[in-house]
């Protein structure tokens, strides 16, 4: 197996899910200075703390003065580039989109890697892959009092990333260039996400009938 991967991946994928996390507390709910921040911290940091943690790999790496500092600059930025995102909504969104299916993708890799670094199975490691990329959203929308977007139908968060995860664990077994395979794994996450928001592919219901036998109840 190959080395530790660079720290840049991890600090990356926290800059841009804390940035994308503040913005949505500054913009979406209207929180103070304090709430931005604690957002910030569960979107950047907290995929990474929970796959810690189901790991039992001793202090999470995201408590680290690198981790914490990253957060508080992707704040800061936000703050200041907030009136350019909120003259030019759209455009900010498409950016801030663009951004987070990076850092999904760099998350996704983490995740993964480090799993395997810890023995675990290509199941599991696939699993602490996603868990990584998504966990910090879905503390980011529970503390914000909304269901996760992850569960809701929307573009495809935990489908590109279970395939990512996935493809850098099989890349990583057959002892594939590390940065060669992050790459591939990054590029196929980005892809496949950003294709679901331009097509509006999303996933369905579990069961569809159940919409079809409310329809029959009201009428």
């Amino acid at each position: 197996m190959n080395s530790l991967l660079p720290v840049w991946i991890d600090l990356s994928a926290v800059g841009v899910g804390a940035f994308a996390g503040a913005l949505y507390a500054i913009f979406n709910k209207r929180f103070d200075l304090v709430g931005v921040i604690a957002i910030a911290i569960l979107t950047g940091l907290g995929g990474g703390l929970i796959r810690d943690l189901l790991l039992a790999s001793g202090r999470p790496s995201g408590m680290q003065d690198k981790y914490i500092i990253t957060v508080l600059v992707a704040v800061l930025l936000a703050l200041l580039l907030g009136r350019w995102y909120l003259a030019l909504r759209s455009l900010g969104e498409r950016i801030v989109a663009t951004l987070d299916s990076l850092a999904m993708g760099f998350f996704a890799v983490a995740g993964t890697y480090k799993a395997l670094l810890f023995n675990a199975s290509i199941l599991v490691a696939v699993l602490l892959g996603v868990i990584t990329a998504v966990g910090g959203g879905v503390l980011r929308d529970i503390v914000a009092r909304r269901t996760p977007a992850i569960f809701t139908g929307g573009p495809l968060y935990a489908t590109a990333t279970a395939l990512g995860s996935l493809l850098f664990a099989i890349l990583d077994r057959i002892d594939l260039n590390r940065d060669l395979a992050v790459a591939l794994t990054v590029i196929m996450i980005f892809t496949i996400h950003m294709l679901s928001i331009r097509f509006r592919l999303h996933l369905k219901p579990a069961l569809d009938s159940l919409d079809f036998d409310d329809r029959e109840g009201k009428g």
